[in-house]
This record gives structure tokens, C-alpha cells and sequence, in this order.
């Protein structure tokens, strides 16, 4: 168990020296090895399926339309107004979004108090 005197003796800004060793060694390597390799047999005509970079479209999954709709219309609300709304977004879309304004303060995109 950690007493006050410990929390309060520790350093208060994040630097490399005080940050845990093994998020020091962590990587991202977007460009890494495995990708390489794909390269590699792509080069020599063989197939590849890149999914490291987690893109489901590059494997054949539709856009998940619904929650764009619903954002578009709780970011953008004044889109209501407009007479093609109806015919833009489905009935199930515009519900939802006006549910989301109508119990979230402040709309949503807005900072909130954070504690």
C-alpha cells in the first residue's frame, strides 16, 4: 500500500526517465516486419491480405452506416431542418440522434467537465 509521503515524494511530470520500462520498449510498427513481409509476396505475385492496420473495408466489410448517420445528425443538427432530411437519413437514424441531443448537455462534440 502506498502511504501519502511516497505519492507525494514521487516526480510529477512524465519523462523517459520515470516512465515503466516496458512502455519504453513498446513499439508501433505500422511498417514493421509482418508488413515487409507482405510486401515481400506481394512483389512475388502471391496474395495478401492486409490487416494490420485495421481496416475492415480492405477485407470486403461494409461501412457501419447507421452510427455515421446518427453522428451526422447529432453533430449537425440544424441538417434536420432541412426538407431532404427525411428523405437523406432513416426514420430509425433521426430518433436516434434526437435522443442523444435531447439527454446529452451541451450536445455532443462539446468538452464536458472532466474529472
Amino acid at each position: 500500500m502506498y502511504s501519502s509521503k511516497s505519492i507525494q515524494s514521487r516526480p510529477k511530470v512524465l519523462s523517459i526517465d520515470n516512465l515503466n520500462e516496458n512502455m519504453r520498449k513498446c513499439r508501433y510498427e505500422v511498417r514493421g516486419e509482418i508488413y515487409l513481409a507482405a510486401v515481400k509476396r506481394a512483389k512475388e505475385g502471391k496474395e495478401v491480405i492486409y490487416t494490420n492496420v485495421g481496416n475492415p473495408h480492405a477485407l470486403g466489410q461494409l461501412p457501419l452506416t447507421f452510427p455515421r448517420q446518427v453522428m451526422a445528425i447529432a453533430l449537425a443538427p440544424f441538417l434536420l431542418e432541412q426538407p431532404e432530411a427525411q428523405s437523406l437519413f432513416p426514420p430509425d437514424a433521426i430518433e436516434r440522434a434526437k435522443r442523444y441531443l435531447a439527454n446529452i448537455q451541451g450536445g455532443v462534440g462539446a468538452y464536458s467537465d472532466s474529472k
